[in-house]
């Protein structure tokens, strides 16, 4: 049975938040219903929210692995890991092509063997070969106490995982077959998609939520795959207006939009809309919820100059939206959007567009460094590896808190509506 709800996590931008996100809005959902499970898969390049969901991203020295990627490599193997994940849903394809290739003979004939078979049922057509997710599923609280114990994870180990040296090739090209899958061009991607697409339906009924992190260079291979198994893509923002006009042109050919989705959805291999943009690290002046001029909800008070600003550039992507209906064509459900109290464009403001506030450093720090959500923090004083230690107060946790509830809220539905751990 598919999970009710299934997220990636893309920008083409790093530097944006979008695995803090993935980290917070992943175990949030996963404590606010201990009754399912929450799967995160890491497809990022740099392995960060594996670090963070495994004991957080400390290093003991300069050089040094982080804490979290060091105890995946300890506790796990490259078959095990999402590179192996990715390796085995390739084989699956080659698998099925010798099955086809090499049809079952039909029961019956003149020999006595015919003879004997044949009084059998005649024998099924190969069944397609099949991946089972729960090989590469590690559970973080079997590590970190702090992540919540229904939270499950394929890890990937940064340049362990996704090295080209970790096929034995030399010097692979990005055209060559014994290259790894997620450094090749073309559309060599796809049928994997197809087969990951069916891993994550095949999962069992109390996974409700599958949330994926992805890399920052948004054409490759790994983010096409998040983006064409998942149903939905949050989509976390800086303020800076180079980074946002990034997301329509990119001298890379790492566009989100331009440059991944639209020929994904033209080529019909895209499954995820945009379904949030969220601006990411914005200040605050009060914890109530407001609404922008333009209709943007955020779940406190910004000043206004970062209201405006917020206005600013969700107005920009209404105009995209016009200008080139393929834009506006990535929205989820937009082709059923009809204004409310107002109009069109102040209706795709306030669908589309909330923030993320601006956390206290030390909670934020904190949360990094030791692999401790905010969802579980309390008001206890707290040490890092690195020596930095404090604790924060518990009208501040409380409050976000109640925001990273509105944002999951947002993003899964009303079901993940449940009371606060207590700071």
């Amino acid at each position: 049975m598919a999970p009710s709800h299934s997220v990636c996590f893309c920008n083409n931008r790093g530097g944006v938040g979008k695995t803090f996100m993935a980290f917070q809005t992943a175990c949030e959902a996963a404590r606010a219903r201990p009754d399912k499970k929450v799967l995160v898969f890491d497809f990022s390049l740099y392995s960060d929210i594996t670090a963070l969901l495994l004991g957080g991203s400390a290093r003991e020295g300069f050089g040094a692995p982080m804490k979290g990627l060091q105890v995946t490599v300890e506790n796990t193997t490259e078959d095990t890991r999402a590179e192996g994940l990715i390796r085995d849903l390739e084989h699956a394809m080659d698998v099925d092509a010798t099955a086809a290739a090499n049809p079952p003979a039909a029961a019956g004939g003149s020999s006595i063997f015919g003879a004997f078979f044949s009084k059998k049922p005649p024998l099924a057509a190969a069944a397609p070969a099949q991946v089972d997710l729960n090989k590469y599923l590690i559970r973080p609280a079997d590590f970190n106490p702090a992540i919540p114990p229904n939270l499950y994870l394929v890890p990937s180990a940064g340049a362990v995982s996704w090295s080209e040296e970790t096929t034995g090739a030399a010097h692979p090209s990005p055209d060559d077959n014994d290259a790894p899958l997620w450094t090749r061009k073309g559309e060599q991607w796809w049928p994997v998609a197809q087969r990951l697409r069916a891993a994550v339906e095949a999962l069992s009924a109390d996974f409700d939520a599958v949330m994926i992190d992805t890399d920052h260079l948004a054409a490759c291979v790994l983010t096409k795959l998040a983006l064409a198994v998942c149903d939905s893509v949050v989509v976390p923002l800086s303020f800076d207006d180079r980074d946002f006009n990034r997301l329509f042109q990119d001298v890379t050919g790492n566009a989100l939009f331009t440059d991944v989705m639209i020929p994904m959805r033209a080529a019909g291999h895209l499954r995820a809309r945009v379904h949030r943009m969220v601006f990411t690290r914005v200040s605050s002046n009060k914890n109530e919820p407001t609404v922008t001029a333009a209709s943007s909800s955020l779940p406190f008070t910004p000043p206004k100059v970062v209201m405006d600003q917020i206005d600013h550039l969700a107005q920009q992507t209404w105009a995209a939206c016009m200008f080139k209906d393929d834009y506006r064509l990535l929205f989820k459900n937009i082709e059923e959007m009809v204004p409310t109290g107002g109009n069109l464009k102040t209706t795709f403001c306030g669908t589309f567009f909330t923030g993320m506030k601006q956390m206290p450093d030390l909670a934020t720090n904190i949360s990094n460094l030791n692999g401790i959500p905010i969802c579980t923090m309390t008001g206890e004083k707290y040490r890092a590896p690195s020596g930095l230690e404090g604790q924060t107060g518990k009208p501040a946790l409380d409050s976000i808190k109640a925001e990273l509830q509105v944002l999951v809220m947002n993003m899964l539905g009303e079901e993940y509506n449940k009371p606060l751990q207590a700071s």
